[in-house]
Protein backbone atom coordinates (compact mmCIF):
# COMPACT_ATOMS: atom_id res chain seq x y z
CA UNK A 1 0.00 0.00 0.00
CA UNK A 2 1.33 3.44 -0.83
CA UNK A 3 1.05 6.58 1.31
CA UNK A 4 -1.68 8.17 -0.81
CA UNK A 5 -3.92 5.12 -0.51
CA UNK A 6 -3.15 4.77 3.20
CA UNK A 7 -3.95 8.39 3.97
CA UNK A 8 -7.22 8.13 2.04
CA UNK A 9 -8.24 5.23 4.31
CA UNK A 10 -7.49 6.90 7.67
CA UNK A 11 -11.05 8.05 8.33
CA UNK A 12 -12.46 4.68 7.29
CA UNK A 13 -10.03 2.94 9.64
CA UNK A 14 -11.02 5.18 12.53
CA UNK A 15 -14.70 4.48 11.79
CA UNK A 16 -13.84 0.75 11.67
CA UNK A 17 -15.36 0.42 8.21
CA UNK A 18 -12.43 -1.24 6.41
CA UNK A 19 -12.50 -4.87 5.36
CA UNK A 20 -10.15 -7.22 7.20
CA UNK A 21 -7.74 -7.25 4.27
CA UNK A 22 -7.73 -3.46 3.93
CA UNK A 23 -7.33 -3.08 7.66
CA UNK A 24 -4.36 -5.48 7.74
CA UNK A 25 -2.67 -3.66 4.86
CA UNK A 26 -3.39 -0.31 6.47
CA UNK A 27 -1.97 -1.35 9.86
CA UNK A 28 1.13 -2.86 8.26
CA UNK A 29 1.77 0.31 6.28
CA UNK A 30 1.13 2.68 9.20
CA UNK A 31 3.46 0.74 11.48
CA UNK A 32 6.25 1.06 8.93
CA UNK A 33 5.66 4.64 7.73
CA UNK A 34 6.23 7.48 10.17
CA UNK A 35 4.53 10.02 7.88
CA UNK A 36 1.29 8.05 7.66
CA UNK A 37 1.44 7.18 11.36
CA UNK A 38 1.74 10.90 12.12
CA UNK A 39 -1.31 11.63 9.93
CA UNK A 40 -3.23 8.89 11.70
CA UNK A 41 -2.25 10.34 15.09
CA UNK A 42 -3.58 13.77 14.11
CA UNK A 43 -6.88 12.37 12.80
CA UNK A 44 -7.25 10.18 15.89
CA UNK A 45 -6.60 13.08 18.24
CA UNK A 46 -9.05 15.38 16.44
CA UNK A 47 -11.75 12.67 16.34
CA UNK A 48 -11.24 11.92 20.04
CA UNK A 49 -11.47 15.57 21.06
CA UNK A 50 -14.59 16.13 18.95
CA UNK A 51 -16.20 12.99 20.44
CA UNK A 52 -15.38 14.19 23.94
CA UNK A 53 -16.85 17.62 23.26
CA UNK A 54 -19.98 16.13 21.70
CA UNK A 55 -20.54 13.83 24.67
CA UNK A 56 -19.70 16.49 27.26
CA UNK A 57 -17.06 14.20 28.72
CA UNK A 58 -13.98 16.39 28.73
CA UNK A 59 -10.93 14.70 30.18
CA UNK A 60 -7.74 16.59 30.93
CA UNK A 61 -5.16 13.83 30.73
CA UNK A 62 -5.98 11.76 27.67
CA UNK A 63 -3.06 9.79 26.30
CA UNK A 64 -3.93 9.85 22.61
CA UNK A 65 -0.79 7.99 21.60
CA UNK A 66 -1.59 5.08 23.93
CA UNK A 67 -5.20 5.15 22.80
CA UNK A 68 -4.12 4.90 19.16
CA UNK A 69 -1.71 2.07 19.95
CA UNK A 70 -4.55 0.16 21.64
CA UNK A 71 -6.80 0.79 18.64
CA UNK A 72 -4.18 -0.56 16.21
CA UNK A 73 -3.54 -3.60 18.40
CA UNK A 74 -7.25 -4.30 18.82
CA UNK A 75 -7.89 -4.03 15.07
CA UNK A 76 -5.05 -6.45 14.32
CA UNK A 77 -6.32 -8.91 16.92
CA UNK A 78 -9.87 -8.74 15.56
CA UNK A 79 -8.61 -9.40 12.04
CA UNK A 80 -6.64 -12.45 13.20
CA UNK A 81 -9.70 -13.76 15.07
CA UNK A 82 -11.90 -13.32 12.00
CA UNK A 83 -9.42 -15.24 9.84
CA UNK A 84 -9.17 -18.01 12.45
CA UNK A 85 -12.95 -18.38 12.72
CA UNK A 86 -13.23 -18.39 8.93
CA UNK A 87 -10.63 -21.16 8.59
CA UNK A 88 -12.19 -23.24 11.37
CA UNK A 89 -15.61 -22.87 9.73
CA UNK A 90 -14.23 -23.93 6.35
CA UNK A 91 -12.41 -26.89 7.90
CA UNK A 92 -15.59 -28.07 9.63
CA UNK A 93 -17.59 -27.58 6.45
CA UNK A 94 -15.13 -29.61 4.35
CA UNK A 95 -14.99 -32.34 7.01
CA UNK A 96 -18.80 -32.58 7.06
CA UNK A 97 -18.88 -32.72 3.29
CA UNK A 98 -16.36 -35.59 3.25
CA UNK A 99 -18.24 -37.51 5.98
CA UNK A 100 -21.57 -37.07 4.15
CA UNK A 101 -19.97 -38.13 0.88
CA UNK A 102 -18.62 -41.30 2.51
CA UNK A 103 -22.01 -42.03 4.10
CA UNK A 104 -23.81 -41.60 0.77
CA UNK A 105 -21.29 -43.88 -0.94
CA UNK A 106 -21.89 -46.52 1.74
CA UNK A 107 -18.41 -46.51 3.25
CA UNK A 108 -18.23 -47.53 6.87
CA UNK A 109 -15.80 -45.86 9.24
Amino acid sequence: MDCTKCQSLIESFLKQSLSSTESDEFITHVKGCSECYGELEVYHMVNSVVSQLDSGNEEDDVDYKASLTRMLTRAGTQNRRRRFVKYVFLTVLVTLFVVIWFLIRGFVF
